[in-house]
């Protein structure tokens, strides 16, 4: 079964994470809260739809040059913060959306295959906005063991309720979990 898409973070996967990224757990029980009739499990659309945490955004930016490797017969979707994208890619600070994903697209090697997703302005506000949804308290962005307990606690143990208020408030994750959610129908 190949990968539908690839997606890859600018954030980095916690020590003694196991293989697993909160984060994308996340993303991917909204996939599934988007297709309640086929009882899809996190885990199971974790071969589907693999994650590549980058552990910081220079990496995320040189890996655009191998778009097409890394998403083989499928995409390949990069999750990155809006609030300092485009100093990295030496941007004005001001720079819209379209430009900025423009930029990417021209450091990939296969731009029809490339989707970009912001959280904004970053962590912080992805944190930010699962308090305000759900009540969770959001700890220090830089503690990544408590950022991901909070992340897991919302992808596992919330109601889609929960998580559509995020994918509201960041339309980033809702954009990225639509267009999963829509490849996997697709392909189903």
């Amino acid at each position: 079964m190949r990968p539908l898409a690839t997606v890859l973070y600018e954030d980095s996967m916690a020590a003694g994470a196991g293989g697993e990224f909160p984060l994308h757990d996340l993303v991917l029980a909204m996939v599934c809260d988007q297709l309640p009739d086929e009882e899809l499990q996190v885990w199971g659309l974790r071969r589907r739809i693999p994650c590549n945490p980058r552990r910081g955004i220079n990496k995320l930016i040189n890996d655009l040059a191998k778009t097409d490797v890394i998403a083989s017969q499928g995409k390949l979707c990069v999750v990155v913060d809006h609030d300092r994208i485009a100093r990295h890619l030496g941007l004005t600070p001001d720079s819209n959306d379209a430009g900025i994903i423009e930029a990417l697209r021209q450091r990939s090697d296969a731009p029809a295959k490339l989707s970009v997703f912001f959280l904004r302005p970053n962590m912080e506000g992805l944190l930010a906005s699962i308090e305000g949804c759900g009540g969770l308290r959001a700890p220090p962005c830089k503690n990544l063991n408590a950022r991901d307990i909070v992340l897991q606690k919302v992808a596992w143990n919330e109601g889609p309720q929960v998580r559509d208020c995020v994918a509201s408030e960041q339309p980033g994750l809702g954009d990225l979990s639509k267009m999963l959610a829509d490849l996997h129908r697709d392909c189903a």
